[in-house]
This record gives C-alpha cells, structure tokens and sequence, in this order.
C-alpha cells in the first residue's frame, strides 16, 4: 500500500509540473551566444505548446458544460425573437 502512494506521488509530481522535466539547463551557455538564444527559444516554444494545449482542453470542457444547459436553448430562442412578446410566446 505504501508503494502504491509513493508511486502515486511520484507520478502526479511529474504530471503536475511538466515543464521541470522538460527543461533544459540554458544557464551553462554564454549568455550573448547564439547558442543561448536558440536555448531559450527552444524552450519557450515547448512552454507555449503545453500551455496552447491546456487552454484549448480547458475551452472544450466549458463548452461541453454550456452545451449540456438548457441555457444555449434558451439564449437561442431570445436571440431569434423579434419581440418580448414572441420570446414568452415561445
């Protein structure tokens, strides 16, 4: 049992904070080389694509949350009515 929690801890660790594991150590360069530069870059276009990926998962879910309301319906039929009086009607 007690490996099961260490094994659960270690995982949600890595899973929780990615971009320590993907990091590459940028320091031990010159920092007026190219070779830094490239570092950097490199490592800001791998943050940008996990933090893409996370808003997007993060879109998705309220948009399936909004879909499941009967709120959308009813956004809807306001949003097609002429009038007050055609959307109580309705």
């Amino acid at each position: 049992m007690k490996k099961i929690k260490v094994l659960i801890l270690f995982i949600s660790l890595i899973w929780i904070n990615p971009s320590t594991v993907l990091a590459q150590d940028c320091s031990k360069l010159d920092k007026l080389s190219k070779e830094y530069a490239e570092c950097n870059a490199n490592l800001l276009k791998k943050n940008a694509k996990s933090l893409k990926e996370k808003a997007s998962d993060k879109f998705k879910e309220g948009k399936n949350k909004f879909d499941k309301f009967k709120l959308k319906e009813k956004l809807l039929k306001f949003k097609n009515s002429k009038s007050h009086t055609d959307f109580i009607k309705k």
